[in-house]
């Protein structure tokens, strides 16, 4: 995994738009708690996802928990509440548009979510990228000490 670093040095090269542009898949999700990395705990130890990221100044995510029960019945509609209530707690969603505010940094303007309360926020993360992997700390969250690492997925 990769440890929290610090923000990039005037030496290294700034992100760009063109950095990001493409599909990446979610590998690792992560917490430092006294200083031993685990899995982050609200996600599990296997959380799949999906970062897109246009070239059109357009971004999309969709994060799913490990260990996802199956709902009863033939449609997501006819699904007990309590169900949908489980599946809802287990699976984020969110598009919008993004735009690189500091050498660093990288908002999220968010359109549509899958909580709602989202809506017309900014989620601020800051970015470094490495070879093929790009990670994601949440400035707002700084001090819980988790990210996220994404691998990008080659285009065809």
């Amino acid at each position: 995994m990769q440890a929290p670093r610090e923000a990039t040095s005037e030496a290294e090269k700034p992100i760009a738009v063109a950095d990001i542009i493409g599909c990446w898949k979610l590998i690792h999700a992560v917490e430092l708690l006294d200083g031993i990395e685990r899995p982050n705990p609200n996600l599990g130890t296997n959380p799949t996802g999906y970062l897109h990221y246009l070239a059109e100044g357009r971004v999309a995510v969709v994060v799913s928990l490990d260990g996802r029960k199956l709902l009863s019945g033939d449609h997501r509609r006819t699904a007990p509440r309590e169900e949908l209530a489980d599946a809802a707690l287990t699976f984020d969603a969110y598009a919008g548009t993004f735009s690189l505010i500091a050498p660093d940094r990288i908002a999220h303007h968010i359109e549509i979510s899958t909580y709602q309360n989202d809506v017309g926020q900014d989620l601020v993360r800051r970015i470094v990228i490495e070879g093929d992997r790009l990670t994601l700390y949440p400035v707002e969250y700084a001090q819980m000490n988790r990210w996220l690492i994404w691998q990008r997925i080659p285009s065809a």
